[in-house]
């Protein structure tokens, strides 16, 4: 019997218009990528074609999905589910992030620091979306009992996903930086451990874009 640990490989989505023009996507859905992340995912797709994998979960976004497709083909089978969604923002989706700054510049640098204390209309709550992220987390592992893992998501979603393993508090969710098309690895031991965060190995010069916001992700 192989002695070979599982690994989930998380994704965050290659660039997208919305993070070109650096607005706030949240859960906002039919954003497409850009040209440079159209890119950044054909090479994804060469990394991950290296790799063995039984099995890919998408978020239902738009930008998620055209990842997942630009990455493995049309015909790659993917199991699409809206739990892997972004952290909803609000009001502030659809927003350039420097009008917000412009706008509330202290809340703003709150949301960095302590995001529990920022109150916008429509914001998820982070408790309740860590929740989300967790019992999907575990809701994929556990459905699938053999075989190496994709999750095409996003990065509020990973970053949460890491303050629960880390047993971080919940304000440290922007301690992480993930770039664009980046690929997160965790096995699955007695608990699931992080192997590698944010690789971009697979991305040349040419494919990296800018970082962004952390809520514009």
């Amino acid at each position: 019997m192989s002695t070979e640990l599982r690994c989930i490989y998380m994704v965050r989505h290659a660039e997208s218009v919305w993070n070109q023009e650096r607005r706030v996507q949240g859960t906002c859905r039919g954003i497409p990528l850009s040209e440079l992340g159209r890119r950044q995912a054909r090479l994804l797709g060469r990394r991950l074609s290296e790799l063995a994998f039984s099995g890919v979960y998408c978020s239902d976004a738009d930008r998620a999905v055209e990842t997942a497709r630009l990455a493995l083909g049309e015909d790659h089978p993917i199991t699409i589910l809206h739990e892997l969604r972004e952290l909803s923002l609000g009001e502030w989706e659809g927003r350039l992030i420097s009008e917000i700054r412009d706008e509330v510049p202290d809340m703003v640098e709150r949301w960095y620091r302590r995001p529990t204390s920022v109150k916008v209309t429509g914001f998820e709550d982070l408790i309740e979306f860590r929740r989300r992220v967790v019992e999907t987390m575990g809701k994929i592992i556990g459905d699938s009992d053999s075989g190496d893992l994709v999750v095409i998501t996003h990065g509020g979603v990973i970053c949460s996903y890491l303050t629960h393993l880390f047993n971080m508090d919940i304000d440290d969710l922007w301690s992480f930086s993930l770039p664009n098309a980046s690929i997160t690895k965790i096995v699955l031991d007695f608990r699931p451990r992080l192997r590698s965060f944010g690789d971009t190995s697979h991305l040349d010069g040419g494919a990296l874009g800018l970082d962004g916001m952390p809520s514009s992700r």
